[in-house]
């Protein structure tokens, strides 16, 4: 559940790299409020309202998703844009640069900063503040609030101790006021804080000192992106009074060993305690404490367990406490030899380092008030029915179900639950579900691996069955390739046939068509002849009446002869001669009617002759008329057969062109095969390999189940 944004709201001060984070939940195992962490989501969101930026989360998380935001960029631009800028520097920065601090202070100012302030001078007049306060108010308890994750704290969560608060601003603030009222150079210039913590700039905005807190880390950060040799830099003070032990301030019990210099007494009324996993509960117990008057006076108190030389902004965090301690313990060494000189001692000190403070330190200046946030915590706690069925949905059936592993973060049962009712988490990150789920489930699994395995083993006899189906394919299939190659030979030889028929057929069409005309001239030569024979059988008629008139003739000149035979007879011997002469011509007259005779007689032949062969020649004609049209009919079927020869001979051509297309294929076809038995020999190895993982798992969940 996420707060809705009011006038108590926290500027965020932890950012979240939602790329690197893996929602572990570390972080809320590390978080000393919890609740200020979302962690229902694939990715964890903070809620800035009540998150008391600690940064303990950014110490833990090993992704390094967790990101410090602090005012690095905008201090640059700031730089750039020519403002002008005084630094105040934590005391922290002996620990991150042991013996280069100075050197760290020459690069600042070779950025642009006007002047460097050491803050350990304002925990010097923080001391005199809280004493003030101590001895005119006579306060049953005074909780130091030099660490702002502890003023946020108990801001948000135990309002009830803001009038326990030292009411005196941190050492920041009094260096950032010190400066602003007793250095009028630089009273009108915005303040860069070097800071080792990430809540500070929460404490800035809340009263309005300080403009820019950058931590070291981000420092260094830059340092390195411009490859500066801090070695290299020149050495540097800094521009304030040096502080005397309050340099030990950023160290666990600095406090208390700064305010026994003054009062001893108060150091036997004094607790220290640091540490996340100390200092939260412990100020949960002092309402208590109070009530029952076992309080002490003064609590010095820290989030970081080895204080501010640790604090999530510094360089120190993979650091032995006491190679941290080392650098500040030297630095304070040197203040107070400052101060009390080689001879002299704490008196000498105190009073050399009281009259310093006189200078700088005023009533009222450095007053510090809080607000109650106690708003922003709007979370709401289950009743026990709410719990019951809480716990319920999370799988806790019974009391011992309540393990309070802490795998969730919130280290209880009942926090998880709190959380989870709140919509801060989910049910699922439970372990204890996540089990039982797992439980309820093995069962299922354990039956469904087994099935698998049958599967997985009738699978592998298909696989099998198949392989044998495709070995009697493939000799199926080589038996048609076969078929298909004797049958390409026997297309081909068959198309090269009909070419050469159709080249012979087409060559005969002249002939045919020839032979058509022939045909044609035939029947009509034969109706030439029909005509001739026809006058020739008028003109055989007319010499039979030719014959007849010869005969006529004959018999005339016969009968003439015989007349002039006897008439020569009578004449005598004057007429033997006429007699002869008569004689001859009958003969003549004789043998001319024998001739004419036989003529007629032949002349009757031919002319029967001549009229059988009319009918004959017009059978004939009619026979040629039927032989010239079947001629011409064949002509043309055979013209046609030609072109079907020719349009044989191209389909021929096309089924020898799809054939070699089929042969093509069936070597397709083979590739393919070979390639569908080679990639079902892989199919077969695998599945083998599956189902023998298959029976490992299956053996590995039976014994998981026992």
């Amino acid at each position: 559940m996420k707060n809705e944004p009011n006038a108590l709201s926290l500027p965020p001060v932890i950012a979240i790299d939602e790329e690197k984070c893996v929602n572990c939940h570390m972080c809320i195992a590390v978080c000393p409020v919890k609740y200020c962490i979302d962690g229902s989501g694939d990715k964890v969101t903070i809620d800035p309202d009540l998150c008391i930026g600690c940064g303990s989360c950014v110490r833990a998380c090993t992704q390094k998703a967790r990101v410090i935001v602090d005012d690095a960029a905008a201090f640059i631009e700031a730089l750039g844009r020519g403002e002008r800028i005084v630094a105040v520097v934590a005391p922290a920065i002996a620990a991150s640069y042991p013996g280069e601090h100075r050197r760290f202070l020459g690069w600042l100012r070779s950025l642009g900063v006007e002047a460097c302030f050491d803050v350990s001078f304002g925990a010097e007049l923080t001391v005199r503040s809280y004493l003030r306060h101590v001895e005119s108010a006579r306060p049953e308890l005074v909780i130091a609030q030099p660490c702002p994750a502890i003023v946020n704290y108990i801001e948000i969560y135990r309002p009830e101790l803001l009038g326990r608060l030292a009411p005196a601003d941190s050492p920041m603030l009094h260096t950032v006021k010190m400066i602003r009222e007793f250095y009028p150079a630089y009273r009108d210039c915005k303040t860069l804080v070097v800071s080792p913590c990430a809540a500070k700039k929460r404490e800035f905005e809340e009263t309005g000192a300080g403009d820019y807190n950058v931590t070291l880390r981000s420092l260094d950060d830059m340092l390195k992106r411009r490859n500066v040799d801090l070695s290299r830099q020149p050495e540097a003070d800094f521009d304030n009074s040096p502080a005397e032990r309050a340099v030990l301030f950023s160290t666990p019990g600095g406090l208390l060993r700064t305010v026994e210099r003054d009062r001893p007494d108060l150091r036997a009324a004094a607790r220290k305690i640091e540490g996340p996993e100390l200092v939260y509960p412990y100020l949960d117990t002092l309402p208590e404490a109070l009530e029952k008057g076992v309080n002490p006076l003064l609590v010095d108190c820290l989030n970081c367990e080895y204080g501010c030389n640790a604090g999530p902004g510094t360089l120190t965090q993979d650091m032995a406490p006491d190679v941290i301690e080392r650098a500040v313990e030297r630095r304070a060494e040197e203040g107070r030899l400052a101060y009390a000189g080689k001879k002299g001692g704490d008196r000498v000190a105190r009073r050399r380092v009281d009259k310093a403070l006189s200078r700088y330190w005023k009533p009222g200046l450095y007053a510090r008030s809080y607000v109650d946030r106690s708003s922003n915590y709007r979370i709401r706690i289950p009743s026990n029915a709410e719990l019951e069925a809480l716990y319920a949905d999370m799988l806790k059936e019974s009391l011992q179900d309540q393990l309070n592993c802490a795998a969730c973060g919130y280290k209880s049962c009942r926090g998880m639950a709190i959380a989870v009712f709140n919509g801060l988490n989910k049910k699922e990150n439970c372990h204890l579900y996540k089990q039982r789920v797992i439980e309820r489930e093995r069962g299922v699994v354990d039956e469904s691996t087994a099935r698998l395995h049958e599967e997985i083993q009738r699978t592998l006899e298909d696989v099998r069955a198949i392989s044998g189906e495709l070995a009697s394919l493939h000799d199926h299939a080589e038996a048609q390739f076969s078929a298909i190659r004797a049958s390409s030979d026997a297309v081909r030889e068959m198309v090269g046939t009909l070419s050469s028929d159709s080249g012979i057929a087409s060559g005969k069409r002249a002939q045919i068509v020839a032979l058509a005309g022939a045909a044609e001239d035939g029947e009509r030569g034969m109706r030439a002849t029909m005509e001739t024979i026809r006058r020739t059988s008028a003109e055989v008629s007319g010499i039979g009446s030719m014959i007849d008139v010869i005969q006529d003739v004959a018999d005339t000149t016969n009968l003439l002869a015989m007349n002039a035979a006897i008439q020569a007879a009578r004449a005598g011997a004057a007429g033997k001669g006429f007699a002869v002469v008569a004689d001859e011509i009958r003969r003549l007259a004789e043998a001319t009617k024998n001739q004419a005779d036989g003529i007629g007689a032949s002349l009757g032949s031919v002319i029967e002759q001549i009229a059988a062969s009319d009918g004959m020649i017009l059978k004939t004609e009619a026979s040629m008329q039927a032989m010239s049209r079947d001629v011409g009919v064949m002509a043309e079927e055979m013209s046609g057969l030609i072109d079907s020869f020719s349009g044989l001979s191209s389909g021929g051509a096309t089924v020898m062109a799809g054939i070699d297309d089929l042969k093509t294929a069936t070597g397709e076809v083979r590739s393919i095969y070979a390639n569908i038995s080679s990639e079902l020999e892989r199919l077969f190895s695998r599945i083998g390999a599956i189902a023998s993982i298959s029976e490992k798992t299956q053996e590995t969940i039976s014994d998981i189940s026992r």
